[in-house]
């Protein structure tokens, strides 16, 4: 590790900074500043170097120009340990600078207040981010702080490298400073397109530069939406930069279906890859989810699931549509089909469906490692996708083939994954293939999705449920729910456990024949 030597500071917001740089003058660490910075350090008695000195250029264009230069750029990238950047360096007369203190132009505060459009123009910074960047990318040898909050653990992890930071700290203060100059850049872009075009369009603090694409409307057809496409570094073409090869544009709607579709028919996939999985999704819920032999099996058993509700769905193959599969669906209603690849017969029969939207998508084969982010009031929650995996299925009350069958279990986990909570599901074997037969979610009370579950099984001709296996993405907090159950005549239920009550539901299965495991992971789905 190198000690700091010599440091640049050049803030907008001085809160902590003649702390800081008292703190490396006392340490004999060479200052370099500019402008309300450099007056600042040197009114409290602080030892500053001018810019100029560095740079060899006075400060000009009403300080436009001050740190952007070939000398201070040098300085901070030329690499420490390349003996041909060393040389260079020595040719050229370049001392290195250790340590960059930078936060950039107050535009977002401008902003804020509404300044007028030239004041957010020369708040606009462009010396900052260079050298921010520059310390970022030579992060092994230069250290980067664009935060006063920073400054407390700086000069604890200064003190405790007798003057040198450890590598791995000075990489965590660079990711935090290209976050810094992202959010930035992305705040003037939003910024502006408001102020030149009237609308918001661009995802404010997203750092990986995405741009949006009009979609034909939002969640209504009077409301504008838009997809936004990040950074793709995967193999696979994603959902976002898909094209759809027939059919009109996808709406707002569409792309939150078809993002639903093609998740849970993954999650499928990868459970069972040798099969035909087929997943049938309307209003973010699958309603059919079915795994045969054949895509045509598959994709029947799965439409079985709910018929009503298959009417205008989103269907998604995780293997080729075949033409079987198009005759199939060219006398029913869909909005989009997704699947890996299509037959040339398919494409013939379906593009008498002008509309009808067909796009190919490869399924998931491992983990979705995505954040998810929704808005909220002023900005953004982010998660983890749900790649939960249950390591232990124990039955704590009677038994039940349902509960003996994993490939079974699995199927049903992955679909009810999937629902809105509050979840049930009902899976079934039918001729030796898994599917869903009814489904409730989305409602506030667990005892409504049961009774929709079951309401919706009986409607698609499935009156006996003993040998049916019901899903629940949570615990059941009252025996209520089993009671149900024993009405219906449902035999075996697979749920969390963890409530305060588990003893009271266990206790009401072993007294109405109804055998439960447990599976220790919730997965609730707002």
């Amino acid at each position: 590790m190198t000690k700091i030597r010599k440091a640049l500071l050049s803030v907008s917001d001085k809160e902590g900074i003649l702390s800081l740089g008292k703190f490396l003058s006392d340490n004999g660490v060479e200052i370099i500043s500019s402008g309300g910075t450099r007056k600042a350090l040197e009114a409290e008695g602080i030892k500053v170097t001018a810019i100029e000195t560095v740079t060899g250029n006075p400060e000009a264009f009403g300080g436009r120009m001050k740190t952007l230069s070939f000398q201070v750029s040098s300085a901070l990238l030329f690499r420490r340990e390349h003996t041909e950047d060393i040389k260079t360096a020595k040719e050229l007369e370049i001392e290195a600078i250790d340590l960059v203190v930078c936060n950039l132009y107050p535009f977002v505060e401008v902003a804020k207040k509404n300044g007028d459009f030239s004041e957010l123009i020369e708040n606009i910074d462009i010396g900052g981010p260079t050298m921010v960047r520059a310390a970022a990318k030579n992060h092994e040898s230069v250290t980067v702080l664009t935060n006063p909050s920073q400054y407390g653990l700086f000069v604890d992890l200064f003190n405790k490298g007798n003057g040198a930071i450890e590598n791995g700290a000075k990489a965590h203060f660079a990711l935090e400073a290209f976050r810094h100059t992202a959010e930035y850049d992305s705040f003037i872009t939003e910024t502006l397109q408001e102020r030149l075009l009237g609308s918001k369009v661009s995802f404010h603090g997203h750092s990986t530069g995405p741009y949006a694409q009009e979609v034909r409307y939002g969640e209504n057809p009077h409301q504008k939406g838009f997809v936004i496409k990040g950074l793709n570094t995967k193999k696979r073409i994603r959902l976002a930069e898909a094209e759809a090869i027939q059919g009109k544009a996808l709406s707002y709607n569409n792309y939150l279906d078809a993002d639903a579709s093609w998740r849970c028919n993954s999650d499928l996939h990868m459970l069972m890859p040798q099969k035909y999985c087929v997943t049938v999704v309307k209003h973010s819920n699958p309603c059919g989810a079915a795994v045969g032999d054949s895509a045509l099996e598959a994709l029947k058993l799965a439409w079985l699931g709910d018929p009503v509700s298959a009417f205008g769905s989103i269907i998604t193959f995780n293997k080729e549509l075949d033409g079987l599969c198009a005759e199939f669906l060219s006398e029913r209603f869909v909005e989009v089909i997704m699947a890996p690849e299509f037959s040339k017969d398919s494409l013939v029969i379906l593009s008498k469906k002008k509309n009808l939207r067909l796009i190919k998508m490869d399924p998931e084969t491992q983990s979705f490692d995505d954040l998810m982010v929704r808005t909220i009031d002023g900005g953004f929650v982010v998660q983890q996708e749900d790649n939960g995996q249950e390591k232990e299925i124990k039955t704590v009350v009677g038994e039940h083939a349902a509960l003996n069958n994993s490939e079974l279990i699995n199927f049903g986990l992955k679909v009810t994954k999937h629902l809105k909570s509050n979840a049930i599901s009902l899976v079934k074997i039918i001729d030796g293939k898994l599917t869903l037969i009814g489904a409730g979610m989305g409602n506030p009370n667990r005892l409504v999705s049961l009774k929709q579950a079951v309401e919706k099984a009986r409607e698609n001709g499935h009156e006996n449920l003993n040998d049916a296996l019901l899903v629940s993405d949570a615990f059941f907090p009252f025996r209520d729910n089993i009671d149900e159950c024993h009405k219906y005549g449902i035999k075996a239920i697979i749920q969390p456990g963890g409530s305060i009550k588990d003893k009271e539901v266990i206790d009401a299965c072993s007294e109405l024949g109804v055998a439960m495991a447990f599976t220790g992971m919730r997965h609730f789905r707002h």
